[in-house]
């Protein structure tokens, strides 16, 4: 459809971490491709996440207001925020319900966490119907209240509990979309340094990093550095960029890239392109990818991750024969190495996986979020 420019649409509100923002922004991507106009879309998020760097460059309206989530621990300092949280949160309370004044939106989507919540109330108590995203497969506490009262909710997986499921897909960004990973290969290689034919793996631990991961890493590339065609690329989080004993940059004794260290990319395709076998954590955005994209994975769910939802997501894939787990808990640097090098050696190996995983993928590939988006509006326009 194309819709009228002259007012706002849909308002998308959520952050915090990268896991929220992404899946936010795809969300906006797939508004988009449906004809709807970036300046139909405004952004709801806070001053405290990684919004205030991502949602800039997307060229649609935001808004960040100060909002903080809550504090798990009995430490003081996390007492100490919780207890200004309250005040907090009330102020961003008024702020979000003057902005939905002001912008008048048909439908307020959440794709949850703690910067959520000012956005949907305000909704609610101005009668915008409100549409839940849950991409995780063990929903989120914001998300699951906020579909108590939810035109409905669209969630990525069948099985759920929350009202008024339905099943959409994950939001998965349109670059990963619509990429064809064989075919950008040589290309995403290129742009690396790494030899088209060499062996790579690709070592992600979220927006954040992780210090178990960044661990493993530095054994595999040890143990993997007497091979001359093969290579570790290594997102390891900006807080971790020089925290780690390997430098930034290895090669082989032949001059073959080793080992190359990233705080961050925003070329996630090029990337997934260039991996062989992609080792990571298991939040939802980042299964939704690797499904979306098709590529051989080794999940290492985060441990600590509420409602140990990571490993619930993680074995989406793995169940399926999608992707190889391994848990925290139980797992050495050595089983990690061993792991990795059975697959690096074993194309076919790495072909079922990926392809298995690729299928899985279509329900995000052709994600139906958008047509649960136009019934809200639409009863939003009958009452």
């Amino acid at each position: 459809m194309t819709a009228s420019a002259l007012s706002t649409f849909a308002v998308i509100t959520g952050g915090g971490t990268s896991g929220h923002v992404v899946p936010a922004i795809a969300i906006a991507e797939l508004l988009i491709d449906q004809g709807y106009s970036p300046n139909q879309i405004h952004y709801v998020g806070s001053t405290r996440g990684v919004e205030s760097a991502m949602i800039p460059d997307l060229g649609i309206g935001y808004s960040l207001l100060t909002v903080d989530g809550l504090q798990r621990g009995l430490s003081l300092r996390k007492i100490r925020r919780n207890i200004t949280m309250v005040s907090t949160l009330l102020k961003a309370n008024r702020q979000a319900k003057g902005l939905l004044m002001s912008l008048r939106p048909q439908v307020v989507v959440s794709v949850g966490g703690y910067a959520s919540i000012p956005a949907c109330r305000a909704a609610r108590a101005l009668q915008i119907p409100v549409v839940t995203c849950s991409y995780d497969r063990r929903p989120g506490l914001a998300t699951k209240v906020q579909s108590r009262y939810a035109f409905a909710s669209a969630v990525a997986y069948e099985g759920g509990s929350l009202p008024r499921a339905i099943v959409t897909g994950a939001p998965v960004r349109r670059a990963l979309r619509v990429a064809q990973l064989a075919e950008l290969r040589d290309a995403a290689r290129a742009q690396l340094g790494i030899g088209s034919g060499d062996r790579v793996v690709l070592v992600m631990g979220g927006s954040l990093g992780s210090a178990v991961l960044n661990a493993a890493t530095e054994h595999l590339v040890k143990n993997l550095h007497g091979s001359q065609h093969t290579c570790v690329v290594h997102i390891a989080g900006e807080r971790y960029m020089h925290q780690i004993a390997l430098p930034v940059r290895v090669t082989h004794d032949n001059g073959n890239l080793a080992y190359l260290r990233l705080a961050y990319s925003a070329d996630m395709v090029s990337m997934y392109a260039a991996a062989d076998v992609v080792v990571c954590r298991a939040g939802a955005s980042t299964i939704a990818e690797i499904a979306t994209v098709g590529v051989c994975s080794v999940l290492i769910p985060w441990k600590d991750a509420a409602e140990n939802h990571q490993l619930v997501n993680a074995r989406w894939l793995t169940d399926h024969d999608a992707a190889l787990l391994m848990e925290e808990s139980t797992m050495t640097h050595h089983d990690v190495v061993a792991v990795i090098e059975r697959l690096l050696t074993d194309d076919d190996r790495r072909m079922v996986i990926a392809q298995n995983a690729k299928t899985l993928g279509s329900t995000h590939r052709d994600s139906k979020i958008v047509d649960v988006i136009n019934d809200a509006a639409k009863s939003r326009q009958l009452q």
